[in-house]
């Protein structure tokens, strides 16, 4: 670790190969390499590559490369990269909706990186247990912001087509959800139907909910990607949008102004949670101890074609 020359080749293959087993960083001041590391989950939703490219511009600005890995949404896969960016000797990493949103899985590797002294910076997701900055948009807020828009058009049977449940932005729309709901003097319970994040996981919620004999006027989503799907399946179950039912997304991709109709969708503020995010982790590499607060920011409604009174 200190860069002597005199330690066999084969004992130096096998402690970095220790090193990297055990997410070790070396302690003390190392050199920059300005590299950063992007984690995000796919490529498949374009929220996280919409945020990579916000973030890997802001890390350009400032005089960083960036890595960028792709998790496939699995614990394992995010270890391995994690392993793969310490061999670069990466100053830093950003997780974009890390595997700490998903409540049923194992969270230690974060815990062991912070332990060996690595600066990272969680975006959208993250519990509370660690001690990492941690920049996003207000989940719940974006609950009660797409509920209160549906109250304000009309709507008293408002559904949820969420997201696995135990996620934690699932779990947080669904609490803004009911807290806007009970302000409105009407029933929170009911009406949520679980998907995977995906166009087929809201053409699946959708259905599910259409069985119900008190069928929505009106749905949020947990993503736009949803969204599209319950777009999607209202067309081929026959309903019109928005004079059957009415659709709102989160998220804000740039697809939601090529639907028909246009999403009405609570859009994610991108701009300012990559900025907030590269500077975050700027501080930590520049000043490794001093404390840094989470940041917050409340997303915004953007009323388009799919949401109209009720029937």
């Amino acid at each position: 670790m200190s860069g002597l020359d005199n330690v066999r080749s084969e004992t130096r293959e096998r402690v970095e190969r220790a090193m990297r087993e055990l997410l070790y960083v070396p302690p003390g001041r190392r050199a920059a390499t300005g590299v950063i590391g992007l984690l995000l989950p796919d490529f498949e939703n374009p929220i996280f590559p919409a945020l990579a490219q916000a973030m890997e511009n802001r890390a350009t600005e400032a005089g960083f490369a960036s890595i960028l890995c792709s998790t496939a949404s699995a614990a394992y896969r995010e270890v391995d990269y994690v392993h793969m960016l310490l061999d670069r000797k990466v100053d830093g990493m950003i997780f974009i909706s890390c595997e700490m949103t998903n409540m049923s899985g194992e969270h230690d590797h974060y815990a062991r990186l912070l332990e060996e002294g690595a600066r990272i910076v969680f975006v959208n997701g993250a519990l509370n247990t660690l001690n990492v900055p941690s920049v996003g948009v207000d989940e719940g807020i974006a609950g009660e912001l797409a509920t209160q828009h549906l109250i304000g058009l009309g709507h008293r049977r408002i559904g949820y087509v969420a997201g696995p449940d135990y996620y934690l932005p699932t779990q947080q729309k669904a609490m803004g959800r009911e807290s806007a709901l009970r302000a409105a003097g009407l029933e929170a319970d009911g009406l949520v139907a679980h998907g995977e994040f995906s166009v087929e996981g809201g053409r699946e919620a959708l259905r599910a909910l259409l069985t119900r004999a008190d069928r929505p006027t009106g749905v949020i989503c947990s993503s736009d990607l949803m969204a599209v799907g319950v777009l999607q399946e209202a067309a081929a179950q026959g309903m019109r949008v928005p004079e059957d039912l009415s659709i709102v997304g989160f998220d804000g991709i740039e697809a939601t102004r090529w639907t028909n109709p246009a999403l009405t969708t609570v859009e994610q503020p991108i701009e300012e949670i990559a900025e907030t995010a590269v500077h975050a982790l700027k501080s930590l590499i520049d000043e490794p101890r001093k404390p840094l607060p989470d940041s917050s920011f409340r997303p915004r409604l953007a009323v388009r074609g799919s949401t109209a009174p009720p029937p």
